[in-house]
């Protein structure tokens, strides 16, 4: 029987056979040129834009985007990539400094951004064309996003770490770089366009029982939930909400998390036994996909 080995050496003249057990191989991404897929159409076509933004920071009231990339891409009724209808990316001078851990982060520097723009017009134009945007970790970029062009507010999204659960699909964690790893890849940059390509690839990855992660993120994010707000939440209590799955919005001030209507009652007994035994009712916001981020 043969095996095929990499070229790779694992020691002193030693080579690794890909077979075996405890080892893994992660092989690059591939460029959107050589992206591969479905050679099949089913059912109708729709336009979803995949999105990413590098910030100065995380603070969406303060920071500012220094590199955003937007990559529309035509999906089949079964959650099949069918095409790539366009790709582009831009910097953006964000007159103010780049902090120098971002830079390390990123590789962009003050230098790279000087005096660059984003037309904004066009870009608003384009994320409107598509039907659903998505993004990882999107309400992250959606802030950042909506600061600079506010006609999309209320716009289609869906977040592929909150709206897929990576567990269930016996991955471990939700993290872009640690998904891209589970499914045998890597990619060494970490800029807006490499980040939307790794999330490509991730989208397009097909689980044991023949579907996509993309067919179960959509079917995921197209039903309805509740935006659940810690109100009059406790300053000292932060730790837990956060240790809950709850996220910081900084505008409304207030830590809030996502659920379905059936899991709000056990959700307020909690919130009154370990965050506020008195005071408002937290506020339950019935929402529909397209603001389920915001």
């Amino acid at each position: 029987m043969t095996h095929a080995i990499t070229t790779a050496p694992a020691g002193a003249g030693e080579l690794v056979r890909v077979d075996d057990p405890d080892i893994r191989i992660l092989r690059r991404v591939s460029s959107l040129g050589d992206f591969p897929l479905a050679d099949r159409i089913t059912g109708t076509v729709r336009r979803i834009g995949i999105v990413d933004t590098e910030t100065t920071g995380t603070d969406v009231l303060h920071d500012e985007i220094i590199d955003i990339a937007v990559v529309v891409i035509e999906v089949d009724e079964a959650g099949e990539i069918v095409g790539i209808a366009s790709a582009g990316q831009a910097l953006r001078d964000p007159r103010m400094p780049i902090p120098p851990h971002i830079s390390r982060l990123t590789g962009i520097t003050d230098a790279d951004v000087a005096g660059k723009v984003i037309d904004l017009d066009r870009l608003e134009r384009l994320l409107r064309g598509v039907d659903v945007r998505v993004a990882h970790s999107a309400a992250f970029d959606i802030g950042f996003i909506e600061n600079l062009m506010p006609g999309l507010a209320g716009a289609a999204w869906a977040c592929s770490m909150r709206d897929f659960d990576w567990m269930e699909a016996g991955f471990d964690g939700a993290k872009l770089a640690h998904l891209l790893m589970q499914i045998g890849r890597f990619n060494t940059a970490h800029r807006a366009m490499a980040d939307v390509i790794s999330l490509l690839h991730l989208l397009a990855h097909r689980l044991p029982h023949g579907g996509t992660v993309l067919a179960g993120l959509l079917a995921n994010a197209e039903r309805p939930s509740v935006r659940f707000e810690a109100t009059g939440a406790p300053f000292e209590r932060r730790g837990l909400l956060k240790a809950r799955g709850y996220s910081w919005d900084a505008r409304r001030r207030v830590w809030w998390t996502e659920l379905s209507e059936g899991e709000c009652a056990e959700e307020e007994r909690w919130f009154r036994e370990h965050i506020a035994s008195r005071g408002p009712l937290p506020r339950m916001t019935p929402i529909t996909w397209h603001q389920r981020h915001r």
